[in-house]
C-alpha cells in the first residue's frame, strides 16, 4: 500500500492497520513525547493512533519536537 508521509510517498504491506503501527515500520517510538500526528490533514490525538485506520492514499504528516538553538 502507498501511504504519503510528509509529502514522500512509501510503500507498506497490505498489514498495517493503524497509525500506531505505522509509526514502529518508520522506526519511530509510539509513546515517546513530542510527536504529533496529522491524517489527512487531521491532527489525531494520541490515545486514537491505536484504533486510527491507514488506507492506501492517505496522507500522513508527523511532526517531532527538537530540542536545540
Amino acid at each position: 500500500m502507498q501511504v504519503y508521509i510528509n509529502g514522500e510517498t512509501k510503500n507498506f504491506p497490505e498489514d498495517v492497520l493503524n497509525l500506531y503501527q505505522l509509526l514502529q515500520l518508520l522506526e519511530l517510538e509510539p509513546e515517546q513525547a513530542g510527536i504529533a500526528v496529522a491524517l489527512d490533514r487531521r491532527v489525531i490525538h494520541r490515545q486514537l493512533w491505536p484504533t486510527t485506520e491507514v488506507f492506501s492514499g492517505c496522507q500522513v504528516e508527523i511532526v517531532r519536537a527538537v530540542q536545540g538553538g
